[in-house]
């Protein structure tokens, strides 16, 4: 879905109300401050890739602040990609400051505290990834947030390139109505390539930390088993601790500082894996049940109220919307029920 806002189709004295909600609504809730006397002026356009926001930001010089009781009341926030293209400003986060000028790339978490002070008129890509998205430590995050890069080299060039992208993408968007050229299916594709390519970059920049404790050094070895074991419907807790010669009650230690608990993370792998797997033209004659079975999900009720809940919608209404012409299969031999 694309969406585009401008101020100046609201009255001078709500623009600066509308400008707020119109940030709010396109990506992050931020406090807006205007700067000395200048009025709020701005446009927004965007547009959604499943659960990754990305699009364009012009203002004029303004003070945006993510603040405590924003935080609080938004709960979990995401990791904010910001491409600087036009003006300047300074960016604040963690203590540190980051001169923001045209090219920079800037990652700030939206679960801390951040402030963004544009001296004058300003133009960014934007983009918004859920920070479960990115499966790694938030150890590694600390490391690569609130900070800048420079896109002209290594995994950072990718990023801002592909953020720049997607951002003119958006903008054939919302200008002219199903003339992007992406059909839902591609998008899916579209939204694991940024998602893929931050991981990439906070990996990159989170390896140089010396964590020092057993702990970190094991974590990465239990991720990999559980991916690998994903598809078993026994995998639980205790089988992934036994395998590991550990207890149950370590391994949940060692998740302590992670944004969710070992179970809800194999659940959200199993969601993500089934997601992709519902528009896959070639599994396509399997039912929504056999589907997710081969994932590991034993209740088909159960993972049906799973999809729901993260996506928004039934697994049977993402395939059709993004494969329209597959229909409904047939119930298949081996018992598995249909959506």
């Amino acid at each position: 879905m694309a969406q585009a806002f401008c101020t100046d189709t609201a009255p001078p004295a709500e623009r600066h109300e509308y400008w707020t909600d119109a940030v709010g609504k396109a990506f992050i809730p931020l406090e807006v401050r205007t700067r000395g006397k200048i009025g709020i002026h701005g446009a927004i356009r965007q547009a959604c890739l499943a659960d990754v926001q990305i699009g364009t930001l012009q203002a004029s010089p303004q003070r945006m602040a993510r603040t405590g009781p924003l935080i609080d009341a938004g709960g979990d926030g995401p990791l904010v990609v910001s491409l600087h293209r036009a003006g300047a400003g300074v960016a604040t986060q963690d203590g540190r400051e980051i001169p923001l000028m045209a090219g920079r790339l800037v990652l700030l978490d939206a679960r801390k505290p951040y402030e963004l002070d544009f001296a004058g008129p300003v133009r960014q890509h934007l983009a918004t990834v859920p920070r479960e998205l990115v499966d790694l430590p938030d150890s590694a995050l600390r490391l690569a947030t609130g900070r800048a890069f420079s896109p002209e080299r290594g995994v950072s060039e990718v990023l801002a390139s592909y953020v720049d992208a997607l951002a003119t993408l958006t903008h054939r968007c919302t200008c002219a109505p199903n003339q992007c050229g992406c059909a839902p299916a591609s998008k899916e594709f579209l939204r694991q390539g940024i998602v893929d390519v931050l991981t990439a970059l906070v990996a990159l920049e989170g390896s140089t930390e010396d964590h020092g404790a057993v702990e970190r050094a094991l974590l990465p070895h239990v991720r990999a088993y559980i991916r690998a074991h994903l598809d078993d419907p026994t995998l639980s807790p205790a089988s992934i601790a036994a395998a590991h010669q550990i207890s149950v009650s370590y391994l949940h230690q060692l998740f302590r500082d992670e944004p969710t608990t070992v179970g809800r993370w194999i659940q959200r792998l199993r969601l993500e894996a089934c997601r992709k797997d519902l528009i896959r033209p070639e599994l396509a004659g399997l039912t929504v049940a056999a589907v997710a079975h081969r994932r590991g999900f034993v209740s088909h009720s159960h993972f049906s109220r799973a999809f729901r809940a993260v996506y928004g919608l039934s697994p049977a209404e993402w395939r059709q919307d993004c494969l329209p012409g597959a229909g409904a299969p047939q119930e298949r031999s081996d018992g598995a029920r249909g959506a």
